[in-house]
């Protein structure tokens, strides 16, 4: 009984011990890395139903970025890679209009052939309001997170049609 008592205290210790990675990976850090000009963002929305609809995230720059690395912005539950544009940081959020396909659901499984699953779509570990953004960025190879509010909504862009076709 002496033996066992040490060794389940210490199962207990290394494991209420230490912190998860997931716990600590995701705090905010309270300064920004850069400095940024008034975030933005706009819906847009195509003129045909296959064309879909979106967000568009924008974050100018007052100068550039150095040694970070800024590799995606979480926005209203979804994560998107960020594109670099000069000194203009840009997160594009597609959301499909167009309706699911009907699954087939039948006891037969060769009438289900035609199923297709469900895309996934890179959901966000954050909870956060309309209006944040979190800005996910590598310095030294370390992952780091920074959380902007009060993102300007700009007017949202209908495209009316495709563009012309080359003649």
């Amino acid at each position: 009984m002496k033996r066992i008592l040490p060794l389940i205290l210490v199962i207990f210790l290394s494991v209420f011990s230490c912190k998860t990675s997931k716990e600590s990976a995701l705090q905010f850090q309270s300064t920004a890395p850069f400095e940024m000009v008034e975030p933005y963002y706009n819906s847009w929305v195509g003129g045909i139903e296959s064309a879909g609809a979106g967000v568009n995230l924008f974050i100018p720059l007052k100068e550039d970025l150095g040694r970070v690395k800024v590799d995606s912005i979480h926005f209203r539950g979804e994560k998107s890679v960020v594109v670099k544009r000069d000194l203009l940081l840009i997160g594009r959020f597609k959301y499909s209009r167009v309706h699911p396909k009907k699954l087939i659901m039948s006891s037969n499984p060769h009438d289900e052939y035609g199923n297709t699953l469900p895309s996934k779509t890179d959901r966000s570990p954050f909870t956060l309001t309309n209006n944040q953004c979190v800005i996910s960025y590598r310095i030294n190879n370390k992952r780091l997170y920074y959380k902007v509010s009060n993102l300007k909504s700009l007017r949202e862009i209908a495209y009316p049609s495709s563009p012309p076709k080359k003649q």
